[in-house]
């Protein structure tokens, strides 16, 4: 008697299921590796934006904290709004006082400084640089994202318990200003990363408006 053996095949149904199964986890697999790049290259990039700003944000608090008396005598501050401010200082330590001037204009925050001219007396009508220092900024101006903000400390430079009720309103008028606070908000991809802004901010006192002496004992 011959014993015959029968092997069963996988059915046309078991074959559709265990390809849906697989596709399945295939892109669920696919979904997970794709959200975690781009999450990473979000941080990536936006790690590369903040550490720019907050370098641009240094430099102009050291170049802010030393405004002082223009060429032609005027006031070591010209200008205070929202996106904007504009002053007196030796920008580059060659003992000739320059007009510098920080603002934002197309998400981008610029430095720009003008050299006096040769008249006299001296008039800022010399060399122009304008240079940007950071980009990515989406400080939103309508919901009160200012750049810049403006107080009067009454000239106590380690007074900050009250510090929101001596803000300035803006455009401050320049001779009440003796601090200065700097906010920048960086998302290097608005669209799609809207709530995920980074805030950069820092605040100077200008040096020649304030006694530095007057420390409460």
């Amino acid at each position: 008697m011959i014993n015959k053996k029968t092997y069963r095949g996988v059915t046309f149904v078991e074959m559709i299921v265990t390809i849906a199964i697989t596709s399945i986890i295939m892109i669920g697999t696919s979904l997970f590796f794709v959200r975690m790049w781009t999450a990473h290259h979000f941080i990536f990039k936006s790690g590369i934006a903040s550490f720019i700003a907050s370098k641009a944000v240094e430099d102009a608090v050291s170049v802010m904290r030393k405004a002082q008396q223009a060429q032609n005598g005027a006031f070591p501050i010209e200008l205070a709004d929202d996106h904007e401010f504009e002053f007196y200082a030796d920008f580059d330590d060659d003992g000739v006082v320059e007009k510098v001037r920080y603002f934002v204009e197309d998400s981008t925050f610029k430095r720009e400084v003008t050299e006096p001219g040769s008249d006299l007396p001296p008039t800022y009508n010399g060399s122009v640089e304008v240079r940007d220092v950071a980009k990515n900024v989406r400080n939103d101006i309508a919901s009160g994202e200012a750049v810049f903000e403006y107080y009067d400390i009454d000239g106590k430079i380690y007074e900050y318990d009250d510090i929101e009720g001596k803000a300035l309103e803006t455009a401050a008028t320049p001779a009440d200003i003796r601090m200065v606070k700097i906010v920048l908000y960086i998302n290097p991809e608005p669209v799609f990363r809207s709530p995920d802004n980074v805030r950069i901010q820092s605040f100077v006192v200008v040096r020649n408006l304030t006694e530095f002496d007057d420390i409460p004992t």
